[in-house]
């Protein structure tokens, strides 16, 4: 069943792709802007993201893509090179133009992530999000204008609640210059 009826509806489209996920029993957490709004930083977005345990091996992924289009949408498959930090990325699209991408196999990411993921309520709908250590340190490695104003925003609203020994941890594999980036956004946090 597709629940979006229109343009807009990506989060609509995220829950027929869990759904999927879930008969199929991948793990997996949301991350992106709906992330960034569950951990306190609300912003738009025209697409949804999330991360799936899934190896990027043609046989698995071919089932993925089958199990999405016998669910009504349009799946589409991409990797990246030598220098991408994403592995490999399950596209999904319906016939308004919303968009899902699931992402595989993001360099420095262990399977712990799905392990910290929290799970809530969306809609009607149990979802796992994924943790605010490992959104912190997903948005310092991606390192983006837009990422580090996330991190700000998330450990202003939050920098009490947050686990600083696990996420340096998970910074750490980034390298010296992210973990100096989030030494410095963790310190402005704690001045704000």
């Amino acid at each position: 069943m597709m629940r979006a009826t229109g343009p807009g509806q990506s989060a609509l489209l995220l829950l027929d792709a869990i759904a999927v996920l879930n008969t199929r029993q991948i793990p997996y957490a949301i991350i992106g802007a709906f992330a960034a709004s569950f951990h306190g930083i609300v912003r738009a977005s025209l697409d949804a993201d999330a991360l799936i345990s899934l190896k990027a091996g043609q046989a698995e992924v071919q089932a993925l893509m089958e199990d999405v289009r016998k669910a009504g949408l349009k799946p589409g498959y991409s990797t990246g090179d030598a220098r991408d930090p994403v592995g490999a990325v399950v596209h999904i699209e319906d016939g308004f133009g919303n968009r899902v991408d699931l992402l595989m196999n993001i360099r420095g990411m262990t399977e712990a992530v799905f392990s910290r993921a929290i799970e809530t309520e969306f809609m009607g709908m149990r979802i796992r999000m994924v943790g605010m250590e490992d959104f912190v340190a997903m948005k310092i490695f991606a390192g983006g204008p837009k990422d580090l104003s996330d991190v700000a925003g998330v450990l202003q609203v939050s920098h009490d609640r947050i686990d600083r020994t696990l996420l340096k941890e998970l910074v750490r594999p980034y390298g010296n210059a992210a973990l100096a980036t989030l030494d410095s956004l963790l310190k402005d946090a704690s001045a704000g």
